[in-house]
């Protein structure tokens, strides 16, 4: 199966990118130097020269409060873009697997969100985020829309400067004490398992509409409380509203995502939002540790 991974430098890419090369898949890892998927000439040359068999689009334009400012970027690139990739993966006959949010909910439901529930998003984000999964919908048969939630990664994010883990252990080091919102809640979420569980997926045939989050749910309040736990540091986390925070979007107070295709087929290989914390706090701290002996 050969697969190629659009966005192979960024915080999922990388790790897409790691565990189909751990399951012995030649994979061809394309970063945005390499393809724009809004640009329909540049995606058919890509897929004319590599022939894909599956297709994973990470490419996403997801910086919340500026897709607000700029709703015709977040439209190309989340909507537009994925039907670039969608006509694309129909005439070379590929598979695509798009990833999408927990943003295209609106937060207001009393329980975890399933596949089935209607997207009523409140940003131009979310919004963007569901008009590329209709139009993937209205131009594909074979496709993964793979929904997930509070993503952090040891690639970081490059639009946000890093992760909600990496920055609160800065603010951590630096100055003691740290503010944290408590009154939004959802399923924080490893790139690592995340991605390792999508290797697992793209080998059947079920295709559609996923949630795949890891299982549990926080407020960033109560993560942050994990987080210097399992660090073995003492740092005063004191609870705020998202109003202390004023943000341009809103934002969902509620968007915790149930598995529930996964766990149907029995294909949910998700760990505890507390394993893959800790799985991640341990990659990271090899990592550190090799750079510190480097230098």
């Amino acid at each position: 199966m050969q697969v190629m991974v659009i966005g192979a430098d960024g915080q999922l890419g990388v790790d897409l990118v790691r565990a189909l090369a751990a399951q012995g898949e030649p994979v061809t890892a394309l970063t945005g130097a390499d393809i724009d998927v809004c640009n329909p000439e540049l995606v058919r040359w890509n897929f004319e020269c590599h022939r894909p068999d599956v297709v994973l689009n990470t490419a996403v334009y997801h910086p919340v409060d500026d897709c607000e400012l700029h709703p015709d970027r977040a439209f190309a690139v989340n909507a537009l873009g994925a039907r670039v990739l969608a006509l694309a993966a129909r005439d070379y006959k590929a598979v695509l697997v798009h990833f999408s949010s927990d943003y295209i909910f609106d937060g207001e439901q009393a329980r975890p969100y399933r596949e089935s529930d209607c997207p009523t998003p409140q940003s131009v984000f979310g919004a963007s985020k569901v008009a590329g999964e209709q139009m993937i919908r209205a131009a594909l048969q074979r496709y993964f829309i793979i929904r997930t939630s509070g993503l952090y990664g040891l690639a970081g994010s490059k639009a946000k400067g890093g992760n909600f883990v990496d920055t609160m252990l800065r603010l951590g080091r630096e100055k003691g004490s740290v503010r944290v919102v408590n009154d939004q809640r959802m399923a924080q979420t490893s790139t690592r398992s995340l991605a390792e569980q999508v290797a697992v997926l793209i080998r059947t045939g079920h295709y559609g509409t996923f949630h795949a989050s890891d299982h549990g749910d926080y407020s960033w309040y109560e993560f942050a409380l994990k987080i210097f736990e399992y660090s073995g540091m003492d740092v005063k986390v004191t609870p705020v509203t998202s109003q202390e925070f004023p943000m341009l979007a809103p934002r969902p107070r509620y968007s915790v995502l149930e598995n529930a295709r996964l766990k149907g087929l029995g294909l949910d290989c998700m760990p505890t939002i507390d394993e893959a914390l800790r799985t991640y706090l341990a990659a990271r701290q090899k990592v550190v540790s090799g750079s510190m002996a480097e230098a």
